[in-house]
């Protein structure tokens, strides 16, 4: 018996039926491409790609789906994060996107990690 008071099934039903990850996939193009705009010298020197080949050539997998108590709010609230692990052509980690959701899920914050 599980211990964490989610019940896996309802979970990984979850994530299916909300499409979490190809939303976390439509935001994770918006920022790479607002990045991109707003800074091609970074972006290009940290992603060791433009954005063209970048979305062309790059991997994009999914690697999790978490539900968080999040105390850093008045009062705490309930998230929930997506995370993208973002590789280049010859496998190796550039970094990962997060986004993050209320219990609504509406975006809350994105950010890139390395």
């Amino acid at each position: 018996m599980s211990v964490i008071p989610v019940d896996p099934e309802q979970f990984s039903e979850f994530i299916d039926k909300s499409k979490i990850f190809d939303t976390a996939r439509q935001l994770m193009t918006r920022y790479l491409m607002n990045w991109y705009n707003d800074d091609v010298e970074t972006f290009v020197e940290n992603m060791r790609a433009d954005l063209s080949t970048l979305l062309e050539h790059y991997h994009f997998r999914n690697e999790f789906v978490s539900i968080t108590k999040n105390f850093n709010f008045d009062p705490p609230m309930d998230t929930v994060s997506c995370t993208i692990y973002i590789s280049d052509e010859d496998d190796d980690c550039c970094t990962r996107y997060t986004a993050v959701f209320d219990d609504h899920l509406k975006l809350i914050d994105d950010y890139m990690k390395g």
